[in-house]
């Protein structure tokens, strides 16, 4: 397993050499890729300048998003489709094997069955693309009740009818697994282990609240990793590691979450955190190679400070070698 950055799970902007900069400086293996991003990038200046910043700082890459939504309508859906294949080379390419999803936990639209089946149609669909290029797809849920709230016809929003939907569904497609789901859907870490060999594609960790009833919570109360300690992070790193996932390890919180905090201390204390988890789940941590300066929106390098734990106790901030 590797740790992976991603400016979609921890709500991040800035330029590419900036954000390769932080990831590097504490800690992370890997970033996401903007497929969109880097098309447009490739298309103007070809895919070696487009990949220039990660191949030098010896960054894998960890997944991309899936550009178009599943349940989109069909012209929507059909149009995403056909812009897919090049956006699958350039992915290939750029070395990046797994791509991610989300899938809808509701329809007004569409009863279960008739939404389960559009489903395993398209998956299969977007799969036979998948295997020319050697990428995989990985489903994650969106677990909280308001996802589904006011909406007609409820769908998969738990791990063990994700499981489900996988177990019919193309080859290269899989299960994106999720520490948050599970403690929202009061799902045992155990249950990842019930995942068809190779079909994890991530997993992300992120905490809660220790106050609010799991049941109850909402994607705007979704913390950075080792936050309270209220989700059981490590045991889901045990048993994606007994099932023989050896991916992306991805931290997710909500945008509201981290309000006040610059965006490199915002990534140092995630850093930090995961690393923690590492130790936790007794993975091993491998050296860096490199590890720069880290600096703020002005230039300046960031001065070494204490940072908060969940106990309130300060932490040192990890050195940084010029």
């Amino acid at each position: 397993m590797f740790r992976n950055l991603s400016t979609i799970g921890l709500p991040l902007s800035g330029r590419p050499s900036e954000l390769i900069e932080l990831a590097l400086s504490f800690g992370f293996d890997s970033m996401d890729i903007d497929i969109v991003d880097f098309q447009q990038q490739a298309d103007v200046y070809g895919v070696a300048h487009a990949r220039r910043l990660m191949v030098s700082a010896r960054l894998a890459s960890g997944v991309f998003h899936l550009p178009f939504r599943l349940d989109a309508p069909k012209e929507e859906f059909d149009r995403g489709l056909a812009s897919l294949p090049p956006q699958l080379e350039l992915a290939a390419a750029a070395e990046c094997p797994r791509m991610v999803t989300s899938i809808a936990a509701a329809s007004d639209e569409h009863a279960f069955k008739d939404f389960f089946e559009l489903h395993r149609t398209r998956l299969h669909t977007i799969g036979d693309l998948l295997a020319g290029h050697g990428i995989r797809l990985g489903l994650a849920i969106n677990p909280e009740e308001a996802a589904r709230e006011g909406r007609a016809h409820g769908f998969i929003h738990t791990y063990e009818a994700l499981l489900g939907l996988v177990a019919v569904a193309h080859e290269r497609v899989g299960a994106v697994v999720d520490a948050w789901a599970l403690h929202v859907t009061g799902e045992s870490p155990s249950i990842i282990e019930r995942t068809p060999a190779g079909r994890i594609i991530e997993v992300r960790v992120s905490d809660a609240p220790r106050d609010v009833p799991a049941s109850s919570l909402t994607r705007e109360q979704r913390l950075i990793p080792g936050e309270t300690g209220a989700v059981s992070c490590a045991a889901v790193l045990r048993h994606a590691r007994t099932a023989g996932f050896d991916g992306p390890v991805t931290p997710w919180a909500d945008r509201t979450t981290l309000a006040g905090r610059s965006r490199e201390r915002i990534v140092r204390l995630t850093g930090e955190r995961m690393e923690s988890l590492w130790k936790e789940a007794d993975l091993p941590i491998v050296p860096r190679w490199f590890t720069p300066v880290a600096r703020d929106q002005f230039g300046r390098p960031i001065e070494d400070e204490a940072l908060p734990t969940p106990g309130g106790m300060p932490t040192p901030a990890s050195p940084s070698v010029p």
